[in-house]
């Protein structure tokens, strides 16, 4: 292992130079605001600013000073080791120790997210003696902005995943077959994941066979596959942190009907549509827009019955949303998902998704895997 002039090894370097680029991006929304201080108790929000993947943490970012992380004991060896730079506070009581800080470093404006917090956190603000004389700002998600654009370490993690997640499929589909269950195959997925270097799926995974593709979000049952039956796989692999998030519709064991064929079709033009206006600046309701136009013109826009597609990082939902009442515009190193859909209840439906980075020239699908209407036997 390599060690720099100041005694650190190189990753360890490397992972404190983007947390320093993090950290004083906070510092720079927080004086835009007029904060001197933000407590994060969103996972998520934590990871991102402090490196911590623990379970059980919280941190307060300081204008113009290194964050504190405060985790227990569990986790001190692993925060000391993925958390360079960082105050690290170890104790059980995580928010009441982080507030003791405030007055160290002449914090009087604060700004919470109550959304994560919980309501024993919520109350402690009021109760706690470091907050009086504080001023409480509240904003909901307050780094979903920043965690929207994504830095290079962050893409290369989410092009693993894709990665990761395309090989599994490839392998996957190969070996579907009329009379396995939803739950075999959905098993089958996860445990290829781990194989091909995955630390985790991203999601619960869906499989949804003949009628159940009807329902956007099926948990998959011991239903078995049927010869001509549609099934959608919707899955993704999890690493450093990251989540991919893929879906394809194949068919199994036959030849599509007409309806089957027709709304596949709509689904694969109405993907390509999005992803032609998934360009920086453009609205997101306008990308929205565009796909689901198609399906409309198709004949089926009332089975098209959520959003095209949201972003994805250290969270499979974030900033931004795309969808026909979201409000934003796309930007470079952007990663989102592109993801239109038509549900038939009760008699089948189709999905294809793909993970995707906003670029200026051009986007990238991170989850290239064909989107042709795949028959396997």
């Amino acid at each position: 292992m390599s060690v720099d002039r100041d005694g650190w090894p190189s990753d360890t370097r490397e992972r404190l130079h983007v947390l320093k680029n993090r950290w004083q991006a906070v510092t720079d929304q927080l004086a835009a605001a007029d904060l001197h201080g933000l407590l994060l108790t969103d996972p998520s929000d934590v990871r991102w600013l402090t490196g911590f993947s623990g379970s059980n943490g919280a941190a307060l970012a300081i204008a113009g000073s290194a964050p504190q992380l405060a985790t227990d004991g569990r986790y001190a060896e692993q925060a000391a080791v993925e958390c360079p730079g960082v105050g690290l506070l170890i104790t059980r009581q995580l928010v009441e120790q982080l507030l003791m800080r405030l007055r160290d470093h002449s914090v009087t404006n604060l700004c919470v997210d109550p959304v994560s917090m919980t309501l024993a956190q919520f109350r402690m603000l009021g109760a706690h003696p470091s907050m009086f004389g504080v001023r409480v700002s509240e904003v909901d998600s307050p780094l979903a902005q920043l965690r929207q654009t994504k830095d290079g370490s962050e893409i290369a993690s989410l092009r693993e995943a894709c990665r990761i997640s395309t090989e599994v499929l490839r392998v996957v589909v190969q070996e579907v077959r009329v009379g396995m269950t939803e739950l075999e195959v959905a098993r089958m997925l996860e445990l290829t994941m781990g194989e091909l270097g995955a630390s985790d799926r991203a999601f619960t995974t869906i499989v949804a066979t003949g009628p159940n593709g009807g329902e956007p979000h099926h948990a998959p049952t011991p239903r078995t596959i049927e010869a001509g039956d549609f099934v959608t796989i919707d899955f993704g692999a999890l690493v450093d942190g990251y989540h991919a998030d893929c879906t394809r519709t194949v068919i199994v064991g036959g030849d599509p009907a007409d309806w089957q064929a027709e709304i596949y079709q709509a689904v694969q033009q109405a993907a390509e549509a999005g992803r032609a206006a998934a360009v920086p600046g453009a609205d997101t309701k306008t990308v929205d827009a565009a796909a689901r136009a198609v399906i409309s013109t198709a004949g089926f826009g009332e089975f098209f019955v959520h959003g095209l597609g949201h972003g994805v990082g250290l969270d499979i939902h974030e900033s931004p949303m795309l969808g026909a009442a979201t409000a934003g515009t796309l930007s470079a190193a952007v990663p989102i998902t592109v993801e239109p859909g038509i549900y038939l209840p009760g008699k089948g439906g189709v999905r294809i998704e793909d993970t995707c980075l906003v670029g200026d020239g051009g986007l990238e699908i991170m989850t290239d895997f064909p989107r042709d209407l795949l028959r396997v036997d």
